[in-house]
């Protein structure tokens, strides 16, 4: 159905709309990114526990699939990362590590795979529940495009890289929607339950001791004001959605 892939593709180009909007805005000096970032290890975490771990439970012996996302994040950074360079320049106003920026779309990436599952699996059910749980995918699109974003700015990667990242992030919400019905139901909550070890790892052990190094009250209020946007939007996809997701 072409009204399916038109919504797909407007959810995919929100995730790059809010990266470029994130790159625009530290072009010019006026993106604090340990603002950006607090928000983004709240909105991060909230997903992880929220939503993510949730929807892995049907996998069997989800938590371990979990922990291996989990230490094998911890493993890749402190055995593997270290000794190879990732192929672009890093700027002096990083403050994350450098593979924080890959390990966050990898963590985010199957997040947003989901997205496209929600919508065409919607589509699948009637054009109606299709077209809602779209604007409920869209309410949390733009805040995902800010968070990916500043993590890329600040692991010290290019602009254009914090924008490429806002693409394969669009690009995941495609390829969902596209193997919806190719994917055994399994195989799917094994990808998330990794995936949520993966982006607990990222906001818990690089993006927070982050903020926690400042100190400042302001950045602590900001990871709760995170917390606080993935929760409003993930209220009002229960809302519009009939109270779940497909």
């Amino acid at each position: 159905m072409l009204a399916q892939w038109v919504f797909v593709a407007v959810a995919a180009a929100a995730d790059v709309a809010g990266a470029a909007f994130v790159t625009k805005a530290h072009q010019r000096g006026r993106a604090p990114l340990r603002y950006f970032v607090a928000a983004g290890a709240g909105f991060m975490l909230a997903a992880a526990f929220v939503r993510m771990l949730p929807e892995s439970m049907q996998a069997p012996h989800a938590f371990l699939f979990v922990l291996v996302g989990y230490f094998g994040v911890h493993l890749f950074e402190h055995a593997i990362a270290p000794h190879f360079h990732f192929g672009e320049e890093t700027h002096a106003e990083a403050f994350l590590r450098p593979s924080a920026g890959y390990l966050a779309i990898l963590g985010l990436g199957v997040h947003t795979l989901f997205d496209g599952v929600a919508i065409a699996a919607g589509f699948m059910i009637s054009p109606s529940l299709g077209a809602v749980l779209f604007l409920a995918v869209l309410l949390h699109k733009l805040p995902e495009g800010f968070t990916i974003a500043s993590i890329v700015l600040a692991s010290g990667r290019s602009r254009a890289a914090a924008v490429g990242a806002g693409l394969a992030l669009g690009a995941c919400t495609v390829v969902g929607a596209v193997v919806t019905t190719l994917l055994a139901e399994a195989h799917l909550a094994i990808a998330l339950a990794l995936s949520a070890g993966v982006t607990v790892y990222v906001a818990a052990s690089d993006l927070i001791p982050e903020v926690n190094r400042e100190g400042s009250a302001a950045l602590a209020w900001t990871v709760f004001a995170g917390l606080v946007l993935f929760a409003a939007a993930d209220w009002a996809l229960g809302e519009l959605g009939g109270g779940h997701r497909p």
